[in-house]
């Protein structure tokens, strides 16, 4: 396994949006002008194929962080509201052989780096091998108290 996943910006998507059918749908939301103002909450973009869910969390230290790695759902992560570090790397195959049987989702604790994103940057996590810790930040003190915002567009991995 290797990593897959990507990052970028939504001034320069033309090429991503070539990877999956649903990905220009994924960034032509992204792109909204009033995505920051939405309420927290799942948006459909495209039925079960393709939506987005604007979320409200605490971010926490980068040693608190867990990583997730998905089977059916490409993950496209971007804070909304304040810069957000977000830990990658690549799933261990233990971690995967009969993990997704009633999910798409397999949380597991392995090291990872980390990568940072602001406000209209993204992040593209590719199942099963793109594993990551949302949600992290580099500050130590306060970190837990603030409130971020961010919006993760889910796509089906065609």
């Amino acid at each position: 396994m290797k990593r897959k996943y990507i990052i970028g910006s939504l001034a320069n998507t033309e090429a991503i949006e070539k990877l999956n059918p649903f990905f220009a749908k994924a960034f032509a939301f992204l792109k909204r002008a009033d995505l920051a103002t939405l309420s927290a909450g799942r948006y459909e973009i495209s039925g079960d194929d393709c939506y987005a869910m604007i979320n409200e969390t605490s971010l926490k230290p980068i040693a608190e962080g867990r990583c997730e790695a998905h089977a059916k759902y490409i993950d496209i992560q971007m804070p909304l509201s304040a810069p957000e570090t977000i830990g990658v790397a690549v799933t261990p195959e233990s971690a995967i052989e009969g993990a997704f049987k009633d999910n798409d989702c397999v949380f597991m604790d392995v090291p990872f780096d980390t990568v940072d994103l602001k406000p209209g940057e993204f992040a593209v996590f590719f199942p099963p091998d793109d594993a990551h810790a949302p949600c992290l930040t580099k500050e130590v003190q306060g970190a837990e108290c603030r409130v971020h915002k961010k919006v993760v567009v889910k796509v089906r991995n065609i």
